[in-house]
């Protein structure tokens, strides 16, 4: 599945949960790994020829990653890291926005990082793996989109925002708002990447609708 692929790096590269201990040789090995994960697609990608196409030792790789399926993983904690830096980086000035600026903070960062050619990508990886190996698909989910749950939760709570619906539900509609349509034409190629001009532009309608439409004002 997807050979021949070839995905440029514009989506995230910082590293997530794992940061603390990677290293230059951590790093290496998850840049190749990534990049042949995105060309020869899970299934087809193996250790033994990762590390011959690269010159990495398969021994350098066995001693960061045990498995194949740990490596994956520590691939998609890394090209969600930009993206988990942006919600963790609301928590300091989310005492300093107005609601709608806050929301429109997450709504850009979700969206700026799942319309990316490189995400899609990865995530039809993942997405198709998750049939064979449910964890995989629940490791993204819950590192991704039960993240932005939480953090806009957290934002309602603090902002106190009044609505018929709780705020738990509030945030399901709003990450809804933001990525369905979007992504529905991103995949079926109606849409090319937009950029950030054009997503700051079509989430500020999105922002509006939905303060109007879900909340007491």
């Amino acid at each position: 599945m997807n050979k021949g692929l070839t995905v440029g790096r514009t989506g995230p590269t910082k590293s997530a949960s794992r940061a603390p201990s990677v290293n230059s040789k951590q790093q290496e090995v998850l840049d190749v790994a990534s990049e042949y994960f995105l060309t020869h697609g899970y299934q087809g990608a193996s250790i033994n020829a990762m590390a011959r196409s690269s010159g990495i030792s398969k021994e350098s790789i066995y001693r960061y990653f045990g498995s194949k399926k740990e490596l994956f993983e520590a691939v998609i904690d890394r090209e969600l890291g930009e993206y988990q830096e942006t919600l963790r980086g609301i928590d300091g000035t989310s005492a300093h926005l107005s609601l709608r600026e806050a929301l429109l903070s997450v709504a850009e960062a979700i969206l700026g990082l799942i319309t990316t050619d490189r995400t899609l990508a990865l995530r039809r990886l993942i997405f198709d793996e998750a049939t064979r190996s449910p964890d995989l698909g629940q490791h993204y989910y819950k590192i991704g989109p039960e993240r932005a749950y939480r953090k806009l939760e957290l934002l309602f709570k603090s902002h106190r925002v009044d609505s018929a619906f709780e705020h738990r539900v509030l945030s399901r509609h709003f990450v809804s708002l933001i990525s369905y349509r979007t992504m529905m034409e991103r995949e079926c190629r109606v849409m090319e990447q937009p950029s950030v001009e054009r997503i700051r532009e079509l989430m500020e309608f999105v922002v509006d609708d939905f303060t109007q439409s879900f909340l007491r004002l």
